[in-house]
């Protein structure tokens, strides 16, 4: 059962900061889980809320300001009562820290019914750093920008998320044409029979957000491939 740390080491560090990163990195996570979302001037960014209220010094949408405007942010002081400062990073700036043997899993982030070419961006990024590889797995709640990456570029892992239990998740993979490297699915909605269905299919499971140790426990139990976790640490040891 491999560890992915949840935003980088967000139990320690502000989430999806570059020290978020080197934290989960030196405590021997095997891979990271990101945000990915796109600004105003068309750069791809790694933050997870829509508006900048809750993670900076910012306010408004990260949609409606250019990456010279969000650099300017402080996106680390409200975390841990202010003795953290960190910068907003780009997806290239994530991939030059994220070593190529980690895994790296892209969340895609767009609103309902929001069509910005981001997954366009990702892939284009990822093929000029290099990172068309086994350890990319890019994921989203979008299920059509999964279907996109399948179809542009359909060598690249992609992973479904899910917050409920769809009716058949095998028919729902076959109906829509889906080739689906994984499942990420809350820990509440996991079930025997989502994990026999996904055997069945070779398609692996990863549960989010597993913090308890005893909750590990049971999910290495049903046989999950992956947790992903605010705090690895205590998974690895």
């Amino acid at each position: 059962m491999k560890t992915i740390a949840h935003r980088g080491a967000s139990g320690y560090a502000p989430e999806n900061t570059k020290l978020a990163m080197i934290k989960a990195l030196e405590m021997g996570s095997d891979g990271f889980e990101v945000d990915l979302q796109l600004t105003a001037d068309g750069k791809v960014v790694v933050i997870h809320d829509w508006t900048l209220e809750r993670t900076s010094n910012g306010t408004g949408f990260v949609r409606g300001k250019t990456l010279e405007e969000l650099r300017k942010l402080d996106i680390g002081t409200w975390f841990g009562k202010g003795e953290f400062s960190e910068q907003i990073m780009t997806l290239e700036e994530l991939l030059e820290i994220i070593p190529k043997d980690k895994i790296l899993n892209l969340e895609i982030k767009v609103l309902l019914g929001e069509k910005n070419s981001i997954e366009e961006k990702v892939i284009k990024i990822l093929e000029e750093k290099d990172r068309i590889d086994q350890n990319i797995i890019i994921s989203s709640f979008d299920h059509s920008i999964i279907k996109k990456i399948n179809k542009i570029k359909p060598e690249l892992r992609v992973g479904l998320l899910i917050t409920a239990g769809l009716l058949n998740i095998g028919d729902y993979i076959e109906q829509n044409n889906l080739n689906i490297y994984s499942l990420h699915c809350s820990g509440e909605f996991l079930s025997v029979e989502l994990m026999k269905v996904a055997k069945t299919l070779g398609i692996k499971v990863f549960v989010w957000t597993v913090n308890e140790i005893e909750h590990g426990e049971i999910f290495n139990q049903f046989g999950v491939d992956g947790i992903i976790t605010n705090y690895p640490d205590r998974f690895i040891k």
